[in-house]
């Protein structure tokens, strides 16, 4: 179901997202003048307003008094002004009919209780105008590569791609652009969110999750401000596309940290684990594997289990790619001994017919080739890692035809996911981009495949879990709020401030239906025993 006030906010995120004209509050312009050149640069065909009342104007693009005296309404602003001017900043944008507006400027409760203030104010003028959107404040902007539009202060446009990067941490955004780039990995939208005082992931998830330009999410996040949304808005994009979240804050320390630096709340890790398996969201502990197993996720089909046969040319790191499959819950599939007889009659007798399959160092593209097409057909085998590892008299750029031609005949109809594990210097590079414009994700690293794979077989569980609905818990709950504050008044008026204890907190629970063992208070040994 789709409320109006849900079409409102979507409507809204369209016009931040693609917008026509853009008007840029730049305040002293020591950030704005740095964002008026990166939309410029981009080469943004839409409208840009720089407003200063002092300035006739910035970066050779003439000025604007005010955003009241636009000849056309600006889609979104953009807001680059010290921290104390931006709440007076957002309600005359607000006043002006400006339905989204985005707050680059920083200095807001992760800077303590005067930034605090701040972000009230500007939660008191949102609340005024119903209809208006505010990413931020904390924000480092954001990108659509596919519109040539940077309305951020990262330097570098990354290039046009199917993956939506959302993240937290406005220093990280730089980083990963840099280090996307370096990958040859592109996106179609790419947000910092800042401290989040009103747009937040869950806002994000829906928005993107109806952009025909978005393959999969890559979350970089420390908190969640509104869990419910953000549950319901994952589980409903994660049915049909893939969401990759890297969590920061994992242990006591690095969470506080984590609060200290963006003035969030980081709650207890293991509750964020529970609750992304449950939403059908994978989640990566390395930051390395972040993008490759997006790549995966985005491009790959889905294993029906994690039985894994390995491919190769190099036996040891066939033997790596092995333990790291076993150490982590995967499985290496027995192949069937009619499969073991097909390999047989198909690679010479110095190769290993079992699984791993070792090809020997000199093979060439056909005995790739032949040895793929007879493992995939294998009806216990789920997925496919291929290892190629250079030697002297190898050629790179046929073997990798062999498999992608191989792939694009067996594989695909087959339904099972091959990943390939491609490891070399120069010389092997040159089979790469092969690999990748024929859909094929590739990895450094037999290590980062098998893990790329196993969080594949997360991603299957993960969504098959969506589709099970508990069958012995109501829809309805039939409480009296009255009844129920008559009944629990006496036993929080004696737990005062403090936690629970847990005879209360099980009485608690049991006042709302909600099944826990029987218990009763006993002051004596013998009533105990009793």
């Amino acid at each position: 179901m789709v409320y109006a006030n849900d079409e409102i906010s979507m409507t809204t995120l369209h016009r931040i997202f693609k917008p026509h004209r853009i008007a840029l509050l730049g305040g002293n312009w020591r950030l704005g003048a740095i964002v008026l050149k990166n939309l410029l640069d981009a080469g943004f065909q839409g409208t840009i307003y720089p407003i200063d009342a002092h300035r006739e104007s910035v970066n050779g693009v003439p000025t604007h008094v005010s955003v009241d005296v636009l000849p056309f309404p600006p889609d979104v602003a953009l807001i680059c002004t010290p921290a104390n001017q931006v709440p007076n900043d957002v309600e005359i944008c607000a006043r002006a009919g400006i339905p989204g507006i985005v707050i680059l400027s920083e200095g807001f409760r992760e800077c303590g209780t005067q930034g605090k203030n701040l972000e009230h104010r500007i939660a008191e003028i949102t609340r005024r105008f119903p209809g208006l959107r505010v990413i931020g404040p904390n924000s480092l902007g954001f990108i659509v590569p596919r519109l040539h539009l940077n309305a951020s202060h990262a330097a570098t446009l990354p290039a046009p791609g199917r993956l939506a990067f959302i993240s937290e941490s406005r220093a990280l955004c730089s980083p990963v652009i840099d280090w996307a780039a370096q990958a040859g990995v592109g996106f179609s939208c790419f947000v910092s969110v800042g401290n989040m005082l009103d747009v937040g992931f869950g806002d994000l998830i829906d928005y993107l999750g109806a952009d025909p330009n978005t393959r999969a999410i890559i979350l970089y996040l420390q908190s969640v401000e509104n869990a419910r949304h953000f549950m319901s808005a994952a589980s409903a994009f994660a049915r049909r596309k893939p969401i990759v979240a890297y969590k920061a804050g994992r242990f006591v320390e690095s969470a506080r940290v984590a609060a200290s630096h963006t003035g969030a709340m980081v709650a207890e890790d293991a509750v964020y684990d529970a609750a992304f398996e449950r939403a059908g969201i994978v989640r990566v502990t390395e930051l390395n594997d972040v993008f490759d197993v997006a790549e995966v996720l985005a491009s790959q089909r889905i294993p029906k289990g994690p039985r894994l046969a390995i491919v190769g040319n190099a036996g040891g790191p066939a033997i790596i790619a092995t333990d790291v499959l076993l150490a982590r819950g995967g499985a290496l599939t027995v192949l069937n001994p009619s499969t073991i007889e097909r390999l047989g009659g198909a690679l010479p007798p110095a190769c290993s017919y079992t699984n791993p399959v070792d090809l020997q160092d000199s093979a060439p593209p056909e005995r790739f080739a032949d040895a793929l097409r007879i493992v995939i057909g294998d009806a216990d085998v789920d997925g496919v890692l291929v290892i190629f590892a250079i030697q002297a008299d190898t050629d790179p750029e046929a073997i990798a035809k062999a498999i992608t031609k191989t792939v694009a005949n067996v594989a695909r109809g087959a339904g099972k996911p091959v990943l390939v594990a491609w490891m070399g210097g120069v010389k092997a590079k040159t089979g790469i981009p092969i690999l990748k414009e024929a859909g094929l994700p590739t990895h450094a690293s037999p290590e980062q495949a098998v893990r790329a794979f196993l969080h594949l077989v997360s991603y299957a569980r993960n969504i098959e879990t969506l589709y099970q609905t508990p069958r012995d818990i109501p829809i309805r709950f039939e409480c009296s709020r009255i009844e129920l504050r008559k009944r629990l008044a006496p036993l929080l008026q004696k737990a005062g401030d403090d936690a629970l204890n847990e005879y209360q907190a099980k009485s608690f629970l049991n006042a709302y239906g909600i099944p826990v063992t029987d218990s009763c208070v006993v002051h004596t040994r013998e009533a105990a025993v009793s």
